[in-house]
């Protein structure tokens, strides 16, 4: 073809992989441009890799804004700059063990986030929750700090958790949730007061917990916090047996 329009080429990219996207890198400006758009749309950095694609976004903030999704299991100091570098990221998986402080002076604003291991211990972490309203997906497998105090405010448009037990009571008032994924690491708990699932703005139609969670709580009782379930799934960690069903424990699902 002697001429190709933009748009139709960044349709095509969406199709090539990417050994092919870095050769279209070195064809013209514009199909640099375009290559790179898909090139650095999604990252899944590997520790192995993990030090140079860090080093590349922290040194190449044309580059960094192109990210949109961004996973990484490695931590080093170039990794605080490529976050900040990623003004255009909208979903973000930090690395285990590291300080929320990384992300102090990120401008992104996200639709998810995960945070796994991470020290949450520190006003970052609140601080930085209460400036993404746009959060609607979070996954927390850290514990929860005992002093984290969450505004009203804050997480308007929340609509999935996947967390720690702890995490929920935090999470679910006052906020539009659809799906609750319970993250247990213990089968046998103390039995736990349900209620705060109804005080989700919204039904929530998709739960997922661990029996051990329910506790004493009278089948009616629970019923009556997630009238609007459609989607239960009760696992039992200490036989490793997984139970979907429609109508399990004679929840009202439709």
């Amino acid at each position: 073809m002697p001429e190709i329009s933009v748009d139709v080429l960044r349709d095509i990219l969406d199709y090539v992989d990417k050994a092919d996207l870095a050769t279209m890198c070195r064809v013209s400006k514009i199909f640099c441009s375009c290559s790179q758009d898909v090139l650095y749309r999604d990252i899944c950095v590997e520790e192995s890799i993990g030090p140079r694609v860090h080093h590349t976004l922290a040194r190449s903030a044309h580059l960094a804004r192109r990210v949109h999704s961004f996973d990484s299991c490695y931590e080093d100091p170039d990794l605080a700059m490529a976050l900040q570098n990623m003004t255009s990221l909208r979903n973000l998986n930090l690395p285990t063990g590291i300080y929320m402080d990384i992300i102090d002076g990120c401008t992104f604003k996200l639709d998810s986030l995960g945070c796994y291991g991470v020290d949450n211990h520190n006003e970052s972490f609140q601080r930085f929750i209460s400036s993404q309203p746009s959060l609607k997906s979070v996954t927390f497998t850290m514990h929860l700090d005992p002093t984290l105090s969450l505004d009203a405010t804050s997480l308007p448009n929340l609509t999935r958790i996947k967390a720690t037990f702890p995490w929920l009571p935090h999470l679910i008032p006052g906020r539009p949730l659809n799906e609750v994924i319970l993250i247990s690491y213990f089968s046998y708990e103390t039995p736990t007061d349900l209620s705060f699932f109804a005080l989700s703005t919204t039904p929530i139609r998709k739960l997922a917990i661990d029996y051990s969670y329910l506790g004493l709580t009278p089948v009616h009782l629970l019923a009556s916090f997630l009238p609007s379930l459609e989607h239960f799934t009760l696992t039992v960690i200490s036989h490793k047996t997984v139970f979907k069903d429609e109508g399990v424990c004679g929840l009202p699902l439709y």
